[in-house]
């Protein structure tokens, strides 16, 4: 449950608005009145580091990397699990699906964008919980950054164990916009080949909706992903694409502990596609990991790992 500071109390559905309904509503004003607002709040997540979901989540990367490789639960953490504890509580839903309890709206809850795509981020590495103890995550929005009519908003997250010890911090970074998915030109990998290939189905990005509780449409209905926001089929989660280069890099480098991640995205990996991952040595104990379009080698998301 949500408690602490800032504890959300009711149940709110906002209903579909239209691309141009939502792009009339926004103003600079409308913008900084509910930055600062929302920069002023606080909101602290109980959970559990509990065995059941990391033995879901292994065995959903197991399928997907073809392994048998089981990490402990307490090296499970410097692999990107802590993204399917401590999460959003899905009590004031937007159009898309998702919660919009740190999203821009309206004096009156009105969402001011159409749609929320994964920009960036970093995660510091702390130290891991202990397996079945209580984990509480506190968030804060640090930055809102209009760009052009978009804008993006920076979410700190710092968890925390029931000694109040600190284990992990992550930042992220959202990009809200409404403006339709359209192809860009992303760059493209050309120095390593991928030192793995894979491909994700319908059934692995809803099984990790369910592990997040997720319920961002763009991952688990086409229809929607479509029709309203222009998106060719299904979008991976950027956790997911996170958690996905942590693993296999867990797997090439047993023996590194994970120290700090920072990573942003730069083209949309959809469904089916074929994925690559390649690391790449940059100095002591500092990799690049990249996770691409295995056909194109377009990439989808880029990051820096520094290891102790």
């Amino acid at each position: 449950m949500v408690t602490g500071s800032d504890e959300i109390c009711e149940t709110e559905q906002t209903t579909p608005i239209h691309h141009h309904t939502c792009a009339s509503m926004i103003t600079r004003e409308c913008i900084t009145q509910w930055a600062n607002c929302i920069k002023a709040r606080k909101f602290t997540i109980n959970d559990s580091y509990s065995i059941g979901p990391i033995i879901n989540l292994t065995n959903l990367l197991q399928c997907i990397f073809k392994t048998q490789e089981k990490p402990a639960p307490q090296q499970s953490w410097f692999r990107g699990y802590h993204f399917i504890f401590n999460c959003q509580m899905n009590q004031q839903l937007g159009s898309d699906g998702y919660d919009n309890y740190q999203a821009p709206v309206t004096d009156n809850h009105h969402q001011l964008y159409l749609r929320r795509l994964w920009a960036r981020g970093t995660i510091q590495f702390i130290q891991p919980p202990k397996v079945n103890s209580a984990l509480t995550c506190t968030e804060q929005v640090q930055k809102v950054k209009p760009f052009n009519e978009d804008v993006f908003v920076d979410i700190e997250r710092k968890f925390t164990s029931e000694e109040h010890e600190l284990l992990l911090v992550e930042n992220r970074t959202m990009l809200y916009t409404n403006q339709l998915y359209a192809p860009n030109k992303a760059p493209k990998l050309s120095e390593n080949e991928p030192g793995i290939t894979f491909k994700l189905s319908p059934i692995d990005l809803l099984k990790y909706s369910m592990l997040t509780y997720n319920l961002h449409r763009i991952h688990f209905d086409p229809k929607y992903a479509h029709s309203i926001e222009n998106l060719p089929t299904l979008l991976v989660h950027g956790p997911l694409q996170v958690t996905l280069i942590l693993y296999y890099f867990s797997l090439q480098h047993p023996k590194l502990i994970p120290h700090q991640l920072k990573y942003r995205t730069y083209d949309p990996f959809f469904v089916n596609e074929e994925a690559g991952i390649s690391i790449t040595a940059k100095g002591s104990n500092e990799f690049q990991l990249t996770l691409f379009n295995a056909v194109h080698k377009t990439v989808y998301l880029q990051g820096t790992l520094k290891c102790k």
